[in-house]
């Protein structure tokens, strides 16, 4: 069963289109690794927003550059479907970011 939760964006990131303090929604559907989704992922207790793609038993994280990842290092938590930027919605479009959970 699907459920859906709210993030809070730490860090600036303007690739994404992401500004620290902007609130995202994730769903805990799992993304498609089609570079396109964006998925939020978890490693080392700490939770990041990245496109992504899969080759192998590898995870490309795709931002502003590219890191390569084992699954076994990272999470999938979830897809983000969507998130307020300011006062307006907007799904939000690519570098790892940090999140925290919003209660």
């Amino acid at each position: 069963m699907e459920s859906e939760f709210k993030l809070e964006v730490m860090n600036d990131c303007i690739g994404l289109g992401l500004l620290e303090g902007d609130e995202v929604l994730v769903s805990t559907e799992q993304p498609r690794s089609n570079g396109k989704d964006l998925a939020v992922f978890e490693a080392a207790g700490e939770r990041f927003i990245s496109p992504f793609t899969r080759f192998g038993n590898q995870i490309l994280l795709l931002g502003e550059s590219i890191q390569v990842v084992r699954e076994h290092q990272v999470k999938v938590i979830g897809k983000v479907i969507g998130g307020t930027l300011g006062n307006e919605k907007a799904v939000a479009a690519t570098t790892a970011s940090k999140i925290q959970l919003v209660n």
